[in-house]
């Protein structure tokens, strides 16, 4: 291993929090994990394009939104029903979106919207971005109709 280039080396196609990167830190040989990297970093910029998520959830009945993903795909039929949104993890931010509608509503309920609002997807297009913070789901954008 020792005598091995860093360009000759497997590459990883994924990482965990445990895996470890070689680190050069005032000319001493360290090591960091992906966890420690990666929970230091702040103020960050990124550029370019932006992909949010792999696989999205999709919801075509009432039910429960997904909090393991970052986007939830929604599909109403001809009456639709009453979405559940739990509570998160602050600062978490969840999108959703309606992909196609046959006529029906698909509402958030109040529950964990701050000011106790609701949430309807009703057309085709209709998106509400969503930031968890402390104890309620503030909407923070999108075209989804709010009431309160």
């Amino acid at each position: 291993m020792a005598d091995s280039k860093v360009s000759e080396l497997t590459t990883a196609t994924s990482i965990g929090g445990s895996d470890v990167f070689y680190l050069i830190q005032n000319s001493t040989s360290k090591k960091i994990t992906a966890a420690t990297l990666f929970s230091n970093l702040s103020n960050v910029t990124v550029s370019g394009n932006i992909n949010i998520g792999g696989n999205n959830q999709s919801l075509g009945a009432p039910g429960i939104i997904s909090l393991t993903v970052p986007v939830t795909e929604l599909t109403v039929d001809g009456v639709g029903g009453t979405l559940q949104l739990p509570g998160g993890t602050n600062g978490q931010v969840k999108i959703v979106v309606l992909k196609a509608s046959s006529g029906g509503t698909f509402t958030i309920n109040y529950a964990n919207i701050a000011g106790n609002g609701n949430v309807r997807f009703d057309t085709v297009g209709d998106t509400s971005t969503l930031q968890y913070i402390t104890d309620k789901w503030y909407v923070i954008g999108g075209t989804a109709n709010v009431t309160y």
